[in-house]
């Protein structure tokens, strides 16, 4: 009777242990959460200090404007800017132009960026054939892009097929070149993990590869969603029939500043959206690293 009740006693000592670890091992997840959640609400000392760096360039545009740093017949107030900017967005004419040109923008961008992130990965992936096309590669990269520009637009037409052609061939290289060194540079180590454990080569990309470029790629696709719009709009001031760039070119030619100022502040805010809905959806696919990161810090 001792004997058993020793026993219930060391069978209780014996659990008890094993359960705090698994109770202690499910904490660090949910802090981790919470510290992600802390992490994504607003600084308050940074907006205010953007906020105080936005005033300082307003009056810096105000002062140069009204002492006449330059000409004024080149140059616009930021209220004549923010009045013509008003006027504009109430014209169809304005949002027709802004269509046109992010279709351009977004179809270059998609059609450079999945041309790039396979060449990217077949070349990154079997060196052999890298070492046979980067010759090529590197020549047709060099190669200055806007001066392409007047060939697209003789071989595609005026319309928004130069444009398209000319965004996707720059964001190719910018996406390819990174791609190709993150996959060349995973650890070779994990790839004879997963062969030694039997993995299938489609489970070593999907498992290995691609997990561990990620963070590159992205970096790559947020900067080629700002250089497509960046070439669509040179496109645009070589020729076209609309668009932003093609608007923005004419109000120059007019010296109608008020216009131009205001096209070139609507070019960049477009140029940030971009950026951040692509930050966005890569905040949303990576969110297992931020939670890994916080899950390790907590632990240490």
């Amino acid at each position: 009777m001792k004997s058993s009740s020793t026993e219930t006693v060391a069978k209780d000592q014996v659990d008890r242990p094993s359960a705090a670890p698994a109770e202690h091992a499910t904490r660090p997840p949910e802090q981790a959460r919470r510290r992600t959640r802390r992490m994504g609400a607003l600084d308050l000392p940074v907006v205010a200090v953007r906020i105080l760096i936005f005033v300082a360039l307003i009056g810096v545009w105000y002062w140069s404007v009204e002492d006449e740093w330059l000409p004024r017949m080149y140059t616009a107030t930021p209220m004549e800017t923010f009045e013509r900017l008003v006027e504009m967005v109430q014209q169809s004419s304005f949002w027709h132009s802004m269509q046109v040109t992010l279709s351009e923008t977004l179809l270059g961008w998609v059609l450079g960026s999945s041309a790039g992130l396979i060449v990217g990965l077949i070349l990154g992936r079997w060196n052999r054939l890298a070492s046979i096309a980067d010759p090529y590669l590197t020549f047709a990269n060099a190669t200055p892009k806007i001066a392409l520009a007047p060939f697209f637009i003789l071989w595609f037409g005026v319309g928004p097929s130069s444009k398209v052609v000319l965004a996707a061939v720059i964001v190719f290289f910018i996406v390819q070149v990174p791609t190709q060194a993150a996959v060349s540079q995973v650890p070779p180590d994990l790839n004879t993990v997963a062969t030694t454990m039997g993995a299938t080569e489609l489970q070593k990309f999907r498992m290995v590869v691609l997990p561990g470029i990620m963070a590159p790629v992205f970096g790559a696709l947020r900067l080629a969603a700002v250089y497509s719009l960046l070439a669509v709009v040179m496109g645009e001031f070589i020729a076209a029939r609309v668009g932003l760039g093609q608007a923005l070119i004419t109000s120059t030619n007019q010296f109608d500043m008020r216009t131009a100022f205001a096209l070139l502040i609507v070019l960049a805010t477009l140029a940030v959206v971009i950026n951040l809905g692509v930050s966005a959806i890569e905040r949303r696919v990576l969110r297992w690293r931020a939670l890994e990161s916080s899950a390790s810090s907590v632990s240490i």
